[in-house]
């Protein structure tokens, strides 16, 4: 039983360690967006409005 309990213990802990690096990633990538550089957009916001 000793091996059942440490397997699901690394389990949640690698669940742990991802979510940790996702948001981290998320929080990465919002806050680029929050910066306005808008290079990387295929439509201005002008062409937006027309579709």
């Amino acid at each position: 039983m000793g091996k059942a309990f440490k397997f699901i213990r690394r389990l949640f802990g690698l669940f742990a360690l991802l979510a940790l690096i996702f948001g981290g990633l998320k929080r990465v990538f919002e806050w680029l967006d929050q910066n306005g550089e808008d290079g990387n957009e295929v439509f201005t916001d002008e062409e937006e409005v027309l579709l």
